[in-house]
C-alpha cells in the first residue's frame, strides 16, 4: 500500500492547547490502536519555540486519500477540533 504524510495545523485560539491536551490521550491510544493494525507507522507532535505543541506530523499505510481523509475524519483531533487545517502527500519512506 502506498504511504501518506500528513502535517497538521492546530487551531490558535486561546483554548487550542487546552482542546489538544484533553483530547490526547484519546488520538494516542487511537494511533496505537493504528499502529498494531500496521496503519499508523510513526509520528508526532510540532512544538514550538517554547516546548508547546501546536501541530502534527504522521505517516500512516492506507490504499488511497480517500481512506486517508476517511481515516483522519474518525480522529479526536478533528472531532474535538484541534486541528484546524491537514495536509495529505503520497509519500515513500526510503528503503535505507
Amino acid at each position: 500500500m502506498p504511504q501518506f504524510i500528513i502535517i497538521a495545523q492546530d487551531y490558535k485560539d486561546s483554548e487550542a492547547l487546552n482542546r489538544r491536551l484533553a483530547a490526547r490521550p484519546v488520538h494516542l491510544e487511537r494511533m496505537r490502536v493504528e499502529k498494531a493494525k500496521g496503519v499508523f507507522i510513526m509520528g508526532g507532535a510540532k512544538l514550538n519555540e517554547q516546548g508547546n505543541m501546536y501541530g502534527s506530523m504522521l505517516i500512516v499505510d492506507l490504499p488511497d486519500k480517500t481512506s486517508v481523509q476517511n481515516w483522519i475524519a474518525a480522529d479526536p483531533y478533528i472531532t474535538d477540533n484541534v486541528w484546524e487545517t491537514v495536509e495529505i502527500t503520497l509519500f515513500r519512506i526510503a528503503d535505507v
